[in-house]
């Protein structure tokens, strides 16, 4: 019988840069509520929202994610999961999963695996630790021992080890766009058009609001960015090689263990570092 095979994605800095994002949203709930504004913003304002900061996604982490699509309607990929340590409610994790599946037109995620503890209180039971273990994903996913797991993440966690995990451990993705940027583009958009019947008023609360969260704003330059999309080919390669029904005893495999070790207790974390 052939073993399980799951990819378990992180959110944050792996599928894209959300920080920016929630900033807006949470400005623009606190806008309507303020003013009063008989409007409920709902999943497809949510996924017009993100379509207008598209620099927050990965770049060509769609075709990455149709590629999955393929496998899992093939049956050779059995779940995908994500992973995260992301200190909002699974909520604002599930818009951004279903953002992505509207994408793609298909109902890819099976899970997700949320935060160990929001603002210092047990939130996702089935976790043990703040650190990202194996032990906890299959505790959490109620899959057996010998799955086979591709994890990818930005952040290297060793106890995410075992002879079955395939470890992507991808560059950070971050992408700023000014406050004022986003606010514009919203001004001109379709949903905008729906909600604001003041521009001046929205563009100086929502000024307002966002700048009490001092954020810095880093730009990104054009070389940065195509590196961004040369992680996201490599990216998919490796995920191929994972589903290459022999990936244990290949060379690439081979290559990546004798120069990509880290021991950690009695254990050996194989890395596939994405740079």
């Amino acid at each position: 019988m052939k073993p399980i095979k799951i990819v378990v994605f992180d959110l944050d800095e792996t599928l894209g840069y959300f920080v920016e994002l929630s900033i807006f949203w949470e400005s623009l709930n606190s806008y309507i509520k303020n003013e009063k504004i008989n409007y409920e913003l709902d999943q497809n304002d949510f996924n017009e929202v993100l379509d207008l900061f598209e620099e927050f996604i990965r770049p060509n982490i769609i075709s990455v994610l149709n590629y999955l699509k393929y496998k899992k309607q093939t049956k050779v990929c059995n779940s995908v999961l994500i992973y995260t340590n992301n200190q909002g409610t699974k909520d604002w994790a599930l818009r951004i999963q279903k953002f992505f599946e509207i994408k793609i037109n298909f109902p890819l995620f099976d899970q997700i695996i949320g935060a160990f503890k929001i603002n210092g209180k047990k939130y996702e039971l089935c976790r043990t630790t703040h650190e990202k273990t194996i032990h906890d994903l299959l505790k959490c996913s109620k899959l057996p021992a010998n799955t086979e797991v591709c994890f990818l993440d930005d952040v290297l966690y060793p106890e995410m080890s075992g002879k079955n995990i395939y470890y992507i451990k991808v560059n950070p993705y971050t992408y700023n766009i000014p406050f004022d940027t986003m606010i514009q583009r919203f001004l001109t958009s379709e949903i905008g058009k729906k909600i604001i019947t003041d521009k001046k008023n929205f563009t100086s609360y929502m000024s307002t609001y966002m700048s009490q969260y001092a954020y810095t704003y880093v730009k990104k330059s054009a070389d940065e960015y195509e590196i961004d999309k040369i992680i996201t080919k490599k990216t998919m390669f490796h995920l191929q090689t994972f589903f290459n029904k022999h990936w244990k005893d290949s060379d690439i495999n081979k290559n990546y263990t004798s120069k990509k070790k880290l021991h950690t207790r009695s254990k050996t974390l194989k890395l596939r570092n994405v740079l």
